[in-house]
């Protein structure tokens, strides 16, 4: 059987990083309108510190998961970081949001951090 492979001209593989680089982007824009509109409310008094940080992070946890799917939906490589950090991320925003105060986000980001080590030495 023969092996097949499939090679990307220049100009698919400048279009692609473009468009990769158009997400980041974008992905960074929401960043600062998340930051901006959080701060903006805790400063009207519509919200109190515990909260605004809450939204912070579910925020930046849900834009970070967002950009993976995106990059998923245009054939574009993913970050395995980025989605476990966009996860955690999301789940302590909303255990924040709740007000669930729990010693097991010290230790998921121990074990992420570890996990991520053995990946570089298995590399």
């Amino acid at each position: 059987m023969a092996k097949v492979e499939v090679v990307m001209d220049e100009k698919t593989l400048l279009s692609r990083h473009m468009l990769n680089f158009k997400l980041v982007k974008l992905a960074w824009a929401l960043f600062f309108i998340l930051i901006g509109g959080s701060w903006i409310l805790e400063s009207l008094q519509k919200i109190d510190n515990i909260q605004k940080w809450g939204i912070i992070y579910a925020g930046c946890g849900a834009i970070l998961l967002l950009l993976n799917l995106l990059r998923i939906s245009w054939k574009i490589n993913i970050s395995k970081f980025t989605i476990w950090l966009g996860t955690l991320g999301l789940l302590y925003g909303i255990a924040t949001i709740y007000k669930f105060d729990f010693i097991i986000w010290a230790a998921a980001i121990l074990i992420i951090g570890l996990i991520m080590l053995l990946e570089v030495f298995r590399k």
